[in-house]
């Protein structure tokens, strides 16, 4: 008798940590499709300058559309700007100071880009470690950072909650096919 009791409060600590986690990867999955929204409206992309110390811009190339503004958010020091080709008629100058002026972490740089063609700059003292990338500005750009088809946000969180509850329901599964479901049954 006491087995059986064991047995019956494991399948309901199982079936609660099961729902638990599904309902949490639901929850994650929806703040993340959420998250990535806010960041791709408003006219405005982020470029991040050395992330994790790394001799980087990431992303190195993006493709935006004209009148969008490119937030330069330093993650290491001494980094900085500097243009190396840009379109006729645009006048961008990179961080203030030229090719001999750095900045450190926490320093952020913004910069409207407004004619189209293709803008490429470089870091002045890690140029020769490949610290180098590109601003494409085109009206077609699609949102600016992809290749692929654009995703929307409502696709990725209903596929992340359909993958949760696959998971719970393969795990349910699982669970019955080795503990049985003959629940209250006398032997």
């Amino acid at each position: 008798m006491s087995m059986e009791g064991s047995e019956s409060v494991t399948r309901r600590g199982f079936l609660r940590t099961a729902t638990g986690a599904a309902a949490t990867a639901g929850a994650a999955g929806t703040a993340a499709a959420e998250s990535e929204q806010e960041g791709g409206g408003g006219g405005a992309k982020e470029v991040i300058v050395g992330p994790g110390g790394s001799l980087v811009f990431e992303p190195a190339d993006l493709e935006i559309t004209p009148g969008t503004t490119v937030n330069f958010v330093w993650e290491s020091d001494n980094h900085n700007i500097v243009p190396d080709g840009q379109p006729d008629g645009a006048d961008w100058q990179g961080t203030e100071g030229g090719a001999s002026k750095t900045y450190d972490t926490g320093h952020e740089y913004s910069y409207t880009f407004e004619t189209e063609g293709t803008f490429e700059y470089f870091c002045q003292p890690h140029k020769t470690a490949g610290m180098v990338g590109s601003i494409t500005v085109t009206p077609d750009a699609g949102g600016g950072g992809g290749g692929g088809p654009a995703i929307p946000s409502s696709a990725k969180t209903l596929g992340i909650a359909t993958t949760a509850a696959l998971v719970f329901t393969l795990g349910l599964a699982y669970f019955f096919m080795k503990y049985g479901g003959d629940y209250g049954q006398a032997e």
